[in-house]
């Protein structure tokens, strides 16, 4: 499942941007966001930059996607026990 959430940027090129996703460097389109630079954050979706976002703003929407998912993982450890197997992100 691809979700929007916003990334930070790590080095910029002509056509695409190195971002980190989940602890992983991934390389993205970035030709949609011609104001992009290193340190920006930047929300990806399907391999390709979206939109330039506030770095407060994406802070904050990553604390909630954290948190969320913290909620998620003790529900499921309260329903299924604490062997089950984490929801794929």
């Amino acid at each position: 499942m691809c979700q929007a959430i916003p990334r930070p940027v790590l080095e910029v090129t002509a056509e695409r941007a190195r971002v980190m996703v989940d602890g992983e460097e991934v390389r993205v389109d970035r030709r949609p966001v011609p104001e992009l630079a290193a340190g920006d954050y930047v929300v990806v979706y399907a391999g390709v930059a979206l939109e330039k976002m506030p770095e407060d703003e994406a802070l904050e929407m990553i604390r909630f996607y954290e948190e969320l998912e913290s909620v998620l993982a003790e529900g499921t450890e309260r329903l299924f026990g604490p062997d089950a197997a984490p929801a794929a992100g």
